[in-house]
């Protein structure tokens, strides 16, 4: 990787960490916690509009990664407010709040969204696994020191060390898969299968995922009380 493209991928870094509370200040009229800017739907859409028109480069890849993770990072970090009220909950335009359940719910899919097409997309254009694994350390240090100036942190950090290396673990053994599963098979005619392969791989690794955190969340919230 040359450093120019690293640089553009902590720089977007630090960029998707402050986008979330651009909801502060920028789009206030959407409200603090908006379902727009605390999740990936602004980031993912942009950068597919721009790979339809053929926009796409090796820059803006490694700016959508570090984005991507910064929006990660911030909701890893909003994901333990002090109470489940007010601004702690994800506002649907204009200023509906959507209540504690469907906060957690939506910040943690989308926590876990973002790390996968992010390390997903990492793997694509880096074969390098030693600069890869390199990056990843780095930014789970940034995430920890990101924790550790907030409140709460020891539960934050926690579920980053969780969260993070689940999603890179399953990233790099997903695309193995993937390959494998591109290999010529056989299939009978007049039987058509959609369970089975890569699809309920997918489909049953994220729901076992997203049980777990959310187990594990709720056991942490408990425990930092």
């Amino acid at each position: 990787m040359k450093k120019s493209k690293l640089i553009i991928l902590y720089i977007s870094l630090l960029a998707g960490l402050q986008f979330p509370d651009f909801d502060l200040h920028i789009f206030a009229f959407l409200g603090h916690r908006s379902i727009l800017t605390h999740g990936i739907i602004i980031p993912f859409f942009l950068y597919r509009y721009l790979n339809k028109r053929k926009i796409v480069n090796d820059t803006l890849d490694y700016a959508y990664i570090g984005f991507l993770l910064g929006i990660a990072i911030h909701l890893c970090a909003d994901l333990f407010p002090k109470a489940w009220i007010g601004f702690a909950l994800i506002m649907f335009p204009p200023w509906i709040p959507m209540g504690a359940p469907f906060s957690i719910i939506w910040m943690l899919t989308n926590l876990i969204l973002a790390l996968w097409l992010a390390f997903r997309k990492f793997k694509i254009i880096d074969e390098n696994k030693k600069t890869r694994n390199l990056v990843f350390y780095s930014i789970i240090i940034i995430g920890v020191i990101y924790m550790i100036i907030d409140s709460n942190f020891i539960s934050k950090i926690i579920l980053l060390l969780v969260t993070f290396p689940l999603i890179w673990i399953y990233g790099n053994r997903g695309f193995k898969f993937i390959k494998k599963e591109q290999k010529p098979v056989k299939i009978k005619k007049n039987k058509k299968k959609f369970f089975g392969g890569f699809w309920t791989y997918l489909i049953g690794t994220l729901i076992v995922i997203a049980v777990l955190l959310i187990v594990i969340l709720y056991l942490i919230s408990f425990i930092s009380q």
